[in-house]
């Protein structure tokens, strides 16, 4: 005679007709057919604690102020060092790193991570990077203040847009030279 999925239980009592044997249950757990429906519904998963970030570097998640792109370039870069398991390379991602690192799309606070993270990168993307800033740093960075100390008086639009113009070849300036730092700290050894 087949055995059914229930299991029967004879003993003074009587049969007694039991459910299944399962994985064992914790103790404060119930059973979801003890619960009542407006009770069950009402009972919300615990919430997951969110983890440490140990990268030292801030998560780009939890910035509102960046655009879509930004965020997603950011927090593809971030993944890299706080879940390297959970990381996969992604050539979009890594082109708009590179092509906005000169730009004011990536915040000065999520700079150091976008360095790490492109000081990393191999191949011709690399030799490219390197021929980049050198030629930025070839340039030298116009001064944006007269020797006085004092901001330079415009009075036409046109100089208006060369001081920017000119803050803009000093944030370029910088980051090259940051970034060529970092790239030549990482460089990896010739092969034996």
């Amino acid at each position: 005679m087949a055995k059914s999925k229930k299991e029967v239980d004879v003993s003074e009592d009587g049969p007694k007709i039991g459910k299944p044997k399962r994985g064992k249950r914790r103790r404060d757990e119930t059973p979801a057919e003890d619960v009542p429906e407006e009770v069950a519904a009402s009972i919300e998963p615990p919430k997951k604690k969110p983890r440490k970030n140990k990268t030292g570097f801030p998560d780009p998640q939890d910035d509102s102020s960046l655009s879509e792109q930004a965020s997603k370039a950011l927090c593809y870069a971030f993944t890299q060092f706080r879940k390297p398991s959970k990381w996969k390379f992604s050539k979009a991602r890594q082109n708009w790193l590179i092509r906005n690192i000169w730009s004011d799309a990536i915040p000065d606070t999520y700079l150091p991570l976008t360095i790490q993270y492109l000081s990393n990168v191999k191949g011709g993307v690399r030799e490219t990077l390197i021929k980049e800033c050198q030629s930025l740093l070839a340039v030298p960075p116009p001064a944006p203040e007269n020797p006085s100390g004092e901001v330079a008086p415009t009075t036409q639009p046109a100089s208006t847009q060369a001081a920017t113009d000119s803050e803009v070849a000093q944030i370029k300036h910088a980051r090259a030279r940051a970034l060529l730092d970092a790239l030549e700290s990482t460089q990896s050894e010739p092969p034996k």
